[in-house]
């Protein structure tokens, strides 16, 4: 099968090959697979391996002006990019306002939405549960979180999306630079909006906090809105598209959510585990020479902590391949680890099991109208299906 397509025996391969192997991308050429997850979970948060492109050797910053447009000139000054301390300042000014009582408050607002992109679908037919439902969601959620409106969600979305395509050819770079553009643009009339009309959206909340250093500057605020748009957006996107995809693809496993409403949180996390946004790893740059097992990694060089890898691993998870909705003990790293850890996990938690929850009660019996195998994959830089081509079948809950 494409590897692509099903990327797990070819990182179960890699996993026997060594715990660190090197290997070849199409967007950013040749840098180091972490394969396992106790390298993985202990390499995610080591100070040796930075966030910050500038560690990067000579060659490596050759190479990615060949190979990619990089993410840090799309939003700049982003939390993402940036090693302690100047990461643990914008990290904590940022958690000061997007709290667990503000995610909470989103639920009532997530169940609705939910309810009303599924009620127009037609129960006999085909109906694409990406179009309807995995993808305006989450770009409706983070925008309600925001204090953007849903119209902002529907012309951000498509650009944002364009942000993870991966450019390996000049064609794309050109369109991944003009919707960066238009993204930055976007967002920095948003702000200063904000700023002549504060609301209670974390935005406004953002550009009035400060701390002994001061308030957020324009970059930052704007990088800021962007990184939380895109990772609200597009990787709740893919973890709601591949979540329904896994179950379709385990009826077994569907029968038994639908029946047991109890199990959703451990689901959620045991379809994170199986089918990650985020395949082949976190990106990081060797800050000083590493050495694993018996392989040094040169400083410099570019390093992918192998996130799908490392939750495939039967070292940490007994029967990996066997997807199991009530698996305990589940440490997996579609979130990450460490300080740069999902700032937005609660978020997208809450999200998938509103999901889960309402189109199990509404459509129990829910299929995929084509074969698994014939499923699109976005080729993107995160991963999840393109389209999910479904019969819903009956509803069983009443309609909103």
């Amino acid at each position: 099968m494409n590897q692509y397509l099903d990327p797990y025996p070819h990182f179960g391969r890699l996993r026997e090959v060594g715990r660190v192997v090197r290997i070849q991308t199409a967007f950013a050429g040749e840098g180091w697979l972490i394969t396992r997850h106790e390298d993985a979970q202990s390499l995610a948060g080591d100070p040796r391996l930075s966030v910050d492109a500038r560690h990067a050797g000579l060659e490596l910053r050759c190479r990615q002006d060949e190979f990619t447009f990089r993410f840090a000139d799309c939003l700049p000054e982003t939390m993402l990019i940036m090693d302690p301390p100047a990461h643990t300042r914008l990290r904590r000014m940022v958690a000061r306002e997007f709290t667990p009582r503000r995610v909470a408050g989103l639920a009532p607002y997530i169940e609705d939405t939910v309810h009303e992109l599924l009620a127009p679908l037609p129960p006999d037919g085909t109906t694409d549960l990406v179009s309807a439902l995995a993808e305006p969601l989450p770009a409706m959620v983070i925008c309600r979180l925001l204090g953007l409106s849903e119209q902002d969600a529907t012309h951000l979305r498509p650009l944002v999306s364009e942000l993870t395509e991966l450019p390996v050819d000049p064609e794309v770079t050109a369109r991944v630079g003009k919707a960066r553009d238009a993204v930055w643009a976007y967002l920095s009339h948003m702000i200063e909006e904000k700023r002549h009309t504060p609301d209670e959206g974390l935005l406004s909340a953002l550009i009035s906090t400060h701390d002994d250093e001061g308030r957020l500057t324009d970059t930052e605020l704007t990088s800021m809105a962007g990184v939380l748009f895109a990772g609200g957006a597009e990787t709740t996107t893919q973890m709601i598209g591949s979540g329904l995809l896994l179950l379709m693809r385990h009826p077994e496993q569907m029968a038994r959510l639908a029946d047991s409403p109890a199990l959703i949180p451990s689901a959620v996390d045991e379809l994170l585990r199986f089918e990650s946004p985020v395949t082949l790893g976190l990106i990081r740059y060797a800050a000083e020479d590493i050495t694993i097992a018996d392989v040094t990694i040169p400083r410099g060089d570019l390093v992918f902590v192998g996130v799908a890898s490392a939750n495939h691993d039967p070292r940490r998870f007994p029967e990996p391949e066997r997807l199991d909705i009530a698996r305990r003990d589940n440490p997996h790293l579609a979130f990450g680890h460490g300080p740069h850890y999902c700032l937005g996990a609660p978020l997208a938690r809450l999200e998938l099991q509103v999901v889960l929850s309402t189109v199990l009660q509404r459509h129990p019996h829910m299929g995929l109208a084509c074969r698994p195998v014939d499923v699109p994959w976005r080729p993107s830089a995160l991963r999840g299906p393109a389209s999910l081509p479904v019969r819903l079948g009956p509803s069983s809950a009443t309609a909103r």
